[in-house]
């Protein structure tokens, strides 16, 4: 059997796959694998399916289980009772190709060296995950989604699938994404690669597991930084009356919480994702907006925070905009908050209520 699926013992799952995947770019995984945990259960129609592709930074743990009782990066969204409603709804979060929470990437072993990926892991696209994931959930039996959520880069995979495999889809949610990526989001980008290409102790990708890569925290402060508004950032660091005081403060904000990051992730899988989010343009296979948009069937519901310097509300308009050209059944949310690109992350009560109308 080509297909198989290994139980862990944290209550993830892994979705292990013998046939060769053909990428994209015509590099060939021969081995290869997708992390996913689920939530609630599947009803005997298997129509109440909700799959949350998650951002950039976390993976397939939206929320504490039994097996795994530590809080999930979603933890206030998804649950009995909650804007998502475990009692109704079987979630799943799928751990996306390039990612380093089990999924192969970097830090999985190529069987046909022995050895980690680390820098010779091929680049992967959108469509890559998309088709990958595909495979799994035709693996379950899963035919159709009554919904599809996607934060961030995991709405850039959500608007991927809705358009590759649009009568799979019912429901479609993007939050705070893009069509495509846009100039000043490559050269953000840009950037924090550069930091994590340049730092000595990266050796083009070949580094010691334990290794100090300075110019990945680098990478993660300018990443961090952009999460988050001036309005937000100000207000919390800027209420010290001595001099300096409020430097002290930010700086060991920023210094926590990028050594965190760093300790928990891997920079090759950085490196991937963003690569990946650097290429993306849902547009290009099919040459205009209509001809890309007009494939789409679900209803469609796109949230905008207004203050979001990383995806800006002009990204979202176009986007929105796109789709009424598509002629897709499209309802538009512009979210005021001060707390730019995480706000979908903080404030979960506003959040929750957007999720419970959209799911109906």
């Amino acid at each position: 059997m080509s297909y198989s699926i290994q139980n862990l013992e944290d209550g993830s799952r892994l979705f292990k796959c013998t046939e060769p995947f053909h990428l994209a770019n015509g590099r060939v995984l021969e081995h290869w694998q997708l992390c996913y945990e689920t939530f609630g259960h599947l009803n005997k129609q298997r129509d109440n399916v909700v799959l949350i592709h998650h951002a950039l930074s976390v993976g397939p743990h939206v929320a504490a289980t039994e097996a795994n009782p530590g809080k999930g990066w979603w933890q206030a969204m998804v649950g009995p009772t909650k804007a998502i409603d475990t009692d109704k709804y079987h979630v799943i979060c799928i751990n996306n190709l390039g990612s380093c929470f089990g999924s192969t990437s970097p830090v999985t072993i190529n069987k046909l060296t022995g050895k980690r990926w680390a820098g010779d892991f091929p680049d992967v696209g959108m469509e890559d995950m998309v088709h990958s994931q595909k495979l799994l959930l035709d693996h379950l039996g899963i035919k159709s989604l009554y919904a599809m959520i996607g934060n961030s880069m995991g709405a850039m995979v959500s608007l991927t699938w809705a358009i590759a495999y649009p009568d799979s889809v019912q429901r479609l949610l993007l939050t705070s994404s893009c069509y495509k990526s846009y100039p000043a989001n490559i050269a953000n980008r840009r950037i924090q690669q550069e930091s994590i290409r340049l730092d000595p102790a990266f050796k083009d990708g070949n580094y010691e597991p334990d290794a100090q890569l300075n110019g990945f925290r680098l990478a993660r402060k300018l990443g961090l930084y952009t999460y988050r508004n001036a309005t937000e950032w100000n207000r919390r660091f800027n209420s010290f009356n001595n001099i300096g005081i409020h430097d002290d403060e930010i700086n060991s904000y920023m210094d926590y919480n990028a050594g965190m990051f760093c300790r928990s992730f891997d920079a090759n899988c950085y490196l991937v994702l963003t690569t990946a989010m650097d290429r993306y343009d849902v547009t290009q296979p099919y040459g205009s907006l209509f001809a890309t948009f007009n494939r789409i069937t679900a209803k469609t519901t796109v949230i905008s925070v207004e203050s979001d310097i990383l995806f800006t509300p002009q990204q979202q308009q176009e986007l929105h905009e796109g789709l009424l050209t598509g002629r897709v059944d499209c309802h538009y949310i512009n979210h005021h908050s001060q707390y730019g690109h995480d706000a979908f992350l903080v404030e979960t009560e506003t959040f929750g209520n957007y999720l419970r109308a959209f799911l109906g």
